[in-house]
């Protein structure tokens, strides 16, 4: 059965995080975790087998932060680093048949003019980049996940849906307050992802199961495509 086939035909778990095994497993301050794909395969790869284990049905790519703008000033080539981290997470799902390799997008970390100095084309480019590598590399489908700026949202959209044709899935940061840094709502952020096409919409990070519930309850009430929730084990714990 194809992946598409699975959506709203039966719930599809993703794995956790990321940031935080790999510091578990060494990552120490100031590195690039996207940089262990080639300096630690191995741990990324046992990272994915351990969520595999756990029940996961789709894993996500170590390229959260993977683009142009990370990279700039180094030989480093955001290509090489996608086509690496999917092929490791390919080969940890060929343990289990009937798991999915999700390439993982994150925001560029620049505000979009006018806000700020990113011109909108550049990171439908910047984006572009990433799927094209992804694809090229076989994963399965598209995350782009923890954006808080819709503008933003909509260039990464773009960029997979011109790119591929692979299924988008989207999700949104939100505060407790139900808004996104730049103001916009679950039902408009809802509206748009569904206007732009994605397959799925949702939220991730920012708060805990407790905190999504009624979010999430208006997410259902306006959405009319599968949604997905990816929240933080519980909130932060500030200490001294």
């Amino acid at each position: 059965m194809l992946f598409k086939d699975l959506l709203g035909k039966k719930t599809l778990f993703f794995d956790g995080a990321m940031g935080t095994m790999l510091q578990a497993a060494g990552l120490k301050p100031g590195e690039l975790p996207e940089l262990w794909n080639f300096s630690h395969a191995g741990e990324v790869e046992k990272i994915h087998t351990a969520y595999l284990n756990a029940g996961a049905d789709i894993i996500k790519t170590n390229t959260f932060g993977a683009n142009r703008l990370k990279f700039a000033g180094t030989e480093i080539k955001t290509a090489d680093v996608i086509e690496q981290a999917v092929a490791i997470a390919k080969k940890a799902c060929a343990k289990k048949p009937g798991s999915f390799v999700a390439l993982d997008m994150g925001p560029t970390g620049k505000l979009l003019a006018p806000y700020g100095d990113l011109p909108f084309e550049e990171a439908v480019s910047i984006y572009a980049e990433i799927v094209q590598a992804g694809v090229k590399a076989g994963a399965d489908l598209i995350l782009i996940e923890t954006m808080s700026d819709t503008y933003e949202t909509k260039a990464a959209v773009l960029a997979a849906k011109e790119a591929c044709r692979l299924p988008v899935f989207v999700t949104v940061t939100f505060d407790e307050r139900g808004k996104l840094l730049t103001g916009g709502s679950p039902a408009s952020v809802a509206a748009m992802l569904e206007g732009l096409g994605v397959d799925v919409l949702g939220m991730n990070c920012g708060l805990g199961p407790a905190q999504m519930r009624e979010i999430l309850k208006e997410l259902l009430a306006v959405s009319s495509i599968p949604v997905m929730v990816n929240p933080n084990a519980g909130l932060p714990r500030s200490e001294n």
